[in-house]
């Protein structure tokens, strides 16, 4: 009021409505957020966990097992293939395969090579899988002699499971490709990764992140919720969702455990539960709908392991 009457011919909207001290916390104090984040990329953090730990267990999927040391050393022959064809940073790959350990293996070995993957899920229409690869044109795409023919042609398609394919990644050096391997430096704010939108209001668009934005995120959730060595992580978001990436990549930062579901185990259940239960999961991840019937699963009750439950993406009921 004293503002008010002090000037009456000034504009309104010039008025101080908060005094220098209120003006300080508002644009400086509650705005100093700022953490310490590794100056590192993925790739680079996931070389380090996997030295760390080599003989810890890094993935299940379906009974199958691979340790932090035999994750990266296949990371690694397939990341040196892909920098021997010419791929490295600010390239893209397509990577279009189901949850298995496969994938899991072909996205680290992508970042080594220091590419951004693009995660394609052939269970899309064909014209959107048609419209994500002439959009980011992927200069190779990594998938399976199962699922290949639901996607377009493309003359960089690599089949993983073939057996000459097999024979040729064996002859490949297993160390973490450096920047003298590369094709060129890879640099903090080259792309990890491209994802497409929904497309549910237009055309979907692909979302470029950085190492630094997603070393930043995981950073990030390392410090509000902690994983530990004896923690198990859930995988069971389609890759095509942006979920996906915490999932993957989080527990094999801090030697924990990643658990991957079966294809489509995501939609059932009664067969997450189960896995929860016989792989003693701690974290998950569930939208609230899907959360909603979990909870209504008679098996969700001994799922007793369970210590982090992330829910996001609608609202919570």
């Amino acid at each position: 009021l004293e503002a008010f009457v002090a000037d009456a011919g000034q504009p309104v909207g010039r008025i101080e409505l908060l005094d220098a001290a209120e003006t300080a916390q508002v644009l400086r104090d509650w705005n100093a957020t700022e953490h310490a984040v590794p100056a590192q990329t993925l790739a680079e953090l996931l070389s380090a966990q996997a030295a760390r730990t080599p003989d810890a267990v890094a993935v299940v999927f379906e009974g199958q097992t691979l340790s932090y040391a035999e994750l990266d050393a296949c990371a690694n022959r397939l990341a040196h293939r892909l920098i021997a064809d010419g791929i490295g940073p600010e390239d893209v790959v397509g990577v279009a395969l189901p949850r298995s350990l496969e994938l899991v293996v072909a996205l680290c070995a992508v970042l080594k090579s220091g590419a951004a993957y693009l995660p394609l899920d052939t269970d899309y229409p064909s014209d959107r899988l048609a419209h994500m690869i002439a959009d980011a044109a992927p200069a190779r795409i990594l998938t399976r002699g199962d699922v290949v023919e639901r996607l377009p042609a493309h003359d960089g398609l690599w089949l993983l499971d073939e057996a000459r394919f097999v024979i040729e990644l064996a002859s490949y050096a297993d160390t973490s490709p450096t920047d003298t391997d590369r094709t060129r430096p890879l640099q903090l704010d080259h792309p990890a990764y491209v994802i497409y939108t929904s497309g549910s209001t237009g055309t979907p668009k692909g979302a470029v992140i950085p190492h630094r934005g997603i070393v930043n995120r995981l950073t990030w959730m390392q410090g509000e919720y902690g994983l530990q060595a004896d923690d198990a992580v859930l995988q069971k978001t389609p890759t095509s969702f942006d979920v996906s990436v915490w999932e993957l990549f989080w527990p094999l930062l801090h030697g924990a455990r990643l658990v991957v579901a079966r294809p489509d185990g995501h939609r059932d259940p009664a067969y997450l539960a189960s896995l929860i239960q016989r792989e003693s999961v701690t974290t998950v991840h569930f939208v609230a709908s899907m959360l909603e019937m979990f909870v209504q699963e008679p098996g969700a009750a001994a799922c007793t392991s369970l210590r982090r439950i992330v829910c996001g993406g609608e609202a919570l009921s």
